[in-house]
């Protein structure tokens, strides 16, 4: 009885269920290494985005200096010139200036959201798949212990009943003792 009860442990063993999980385990990590080197590309995409802009408010910053410079030497040279040309120059230089700094911003802006999106509907279907997979694996064990359950049954029972007879018998032997009465 003790060598049949020890094949059943054996046959109930939990290593292929954490051998299961250890896989998923695995698979859901790599998953997450994936996503994050996304991330870090998005970032480093985002930082020279960013960089471009700093770039251009410089930019616009020396032209208006440079701007200030002429005009305060145009004052300092001639006050009866008209400056007007050049003062309407430098006033469309700082326009385009500024358009093309918010230009920048709104692809900036555009390019990170549509990153953020693209990386989300990956994460969500990795996440998806890896839970089918885990979904299946579990069927497949599910089954598999349907299938050793189903053979032990009968077994069981056959067991249960020859455990209820020796107990009956038991008892029956050891009301006979107590008594003192005699079968034979």
């Amino acid at each position: 009885m003790d060598g049949f009860m020890d094949k059943l442990a054996q046959k109930f063993g939990s290593q292929d269920v954490i051998r299961a999980n250890s896989e998923a385990e695995a698979r859901e990590l790599e998953a997450a290494k994936e996503a994050v080197k996304e991330y870090e590309n998005i970032l480093s995409e985002v930082r020279r985005l960013n960089l471009k802009g700093v770039e251009t408010n410089e930019m616009t910053a020396q032209l208006v200096q440079a701007s200030i410079e002429k005009l305060d030497a145009y004052r300092a040279d001639g006050a009866g010139k008209d400056y007007t040309e050049d003062i309407q120059k430098i006033s469309d230089s700082v326009s385009q200036s500024a358009e093309s700094t918010s230009s920048l911003l709104k692809e900036q802006e555009e390019f990170i959201h549509k990153e953020n999106v693209r990386v989300y509907r990956n994460v969500q279907a990795a996440v998806v798949e890896e839970l089918k997979a885990q979904t299946e694996t579990l069927a497949a064990q599910n089954a598999e212990l349907k299938k050793k359950v189903k053979g032990i049954k009968p077994i069981a029972i056959i067991a249960l009943v020859f455990s209820g007879l020796t107990f009956l018998a038991t008892a029956l032997l050891t009301a006979v003792n107590v008594f003192g009465v005699k079968l034979f």
